[in-house]
């Protein structure tokens, strides 16, 4: 019990999500660069508060905590490489989103608006992150657990992805400017050729914590599950298939490593908060301890690589 003692305090503490908002701000304050970057915080506090409604909404863990939005926090600010805004930083807000509309899915007696919502908003991603399309196929495949694949639905997805490219090809037809549809288009089918010379020290070190953290909350989730609910099962299901997905994604296109990496943190985050919330052992306890060392470890080296590389 001594190793689960500070564990249970930071995931049911009351003061856990006020000391992590002091903690965030001070690391976005310490690393700011420019005021392009409070977009980007912005946009991780959307993220932030959509995750604890997808929590509260679809009861993911069975006890009132924030630490999928702790964590998404923590491990956002200190990636100080993705602090500078680009549109691309609007990618794991659109995902949740998309992911919120899938299990909305869930046994539904009206299947296709959801399911529209879901995939409009993967090809709305995918205007400012083209190979965000990648995870259509996971999607599909993950209707049919969810009990929301059929003809209409199906015709649904189809419709959610087509519509923003119909309406940007007759801008494109308008404006004499067709450019603006193929290119998404070219970039998602282009494969770029596997050269992990193209990451920073700190790019694969994040990357790395973040996966180790996804895959042992995955496989411990997994063999745990049956003490959840059916509905909870299929969604942490596939938010660890989806975590398992991008993740492969990113290692067979290193160059998009960063926006795969956002994704997968959002995967990671309600993975991580289920287990150190319920699971109450000698392993949790330890790997929650294990898990905070290395997170302050590469929070200091991100910052310093930082300010040595400015």
């Amino acid at each position: 019990m001594s190793f689960n003692r500070f564990q249970i305090e930071v995931a049911t503490g009351r003061f856990t999500l006020p000391v992590v908002i002091l903690v965030c701000l001070l690391l976005w304050g310490v690393s700011f660069q420019g005021w392009n970057e409070l977009i980007s915080l912005g946009i991780t506090t959307i993220i932030g508060y959509v995750l604890i409604e997808t929590n509260t909404a679809f009861n993911l863990i069975r006890t009132r905590t924030t630490m999928p939005v702790c964590i998404y926090w923590l491990i956002a600010s200190a990636l100080f490489f993705l602090h500078p805004f680009e549109w691309t930083n609007l990618v794991p807000l659109i995902y949740l989103l998309a992911t919120y509309q899938l299990f909305v899915s869930y046994e539904s007696p009206s299947l296709s608006p959801p399911i529209f919502h879901t995939f409009l908003l993967v090809s709305l991603g995918s205007m400012v992150f083209p190979p965000f399309l990648y995870i259509v196929p996971l999607l599909w495949g993950s209707m049919i657990p969810f009990r929301a694949m059929n003809g209409k639905s199906f015709l649904a997805s189809w419709i959610g992805l087509i519509t923003p490219y119909w309406f940007l090809f007759g801008y494109g037809v308008y404006f004499d400017e067709m450019h603006l549809l193929l290119r998404p288009l070219q970039e998602a089918l282009h494969f770029h050729p596997i050269d992990y010379r193209c990451l920073t020290i700190n790019e694969i070190t994040s990357w790395a914590y973040i996966t180790v953290l996804l895959l042992i909350s995955g496989i411990h989730y997994w063999q745990i599950a049956y003490m959840d609910k059916t509905r909870t099962r299929i969604f942490h299901s596939f938010l660890a298939t989806a975590g398992i997905w991008v993740t492969v994604c990113s290692i067979l296109q290193p160059v998009y490593v960063r926006e795969w990496m956002s994704i997968q943190l959002v995967c990671t985050a309600f993975l991580s908060g289920h287990l150190f919330t319920l699971t109450r052992n000698r392993f949790s306890g330890i790997f929650f301890i294990v898990t905070f060392v290395l997170y302050i470890l590469l929070m200091s080296f991100n910052l310093w690589m930082q300010y040595f590389n400015s």
